[in-house]
C-alpha cells in the first residue's frame, strides 16, 4: 500500500534597519571605493609612463 508524504517548510528572515543610516553608510563606503579606485588607475598610469618613456 503506497504512502505519500508532502512536506513544505518556508523559511524566512525579517531584517529591519535604519534606511536613512545605511544608505548613508553606502554612500560613503562607495565614495571609497571610487576613490581609492582613481587613485589606483592614476598611479599604474603614472608607473607605466615612466617605463615607457620615449627618446625622440
Amino acid at each position: 500500500m503506497p504512502i505519500e508524504i508532502r512536506e513544505l517548510i518556508i523559511k524566512t528572515e525579517i531584517v529591519s534597519t535604519n534606511t536613512k543610516n545605511s544608505s548613508l553608510a553606502k554612500e560613503k563606503e562607495l565614495s571609497l571605493l571610487k576613490k581609492q579606485l582613481l587613485e589606483e588607475c592614476k598611479r599604474l598610469i603614472a608607473e607605466k609612463n615612466q617605463t615607457n618613456s620615449y627618446k625622440r
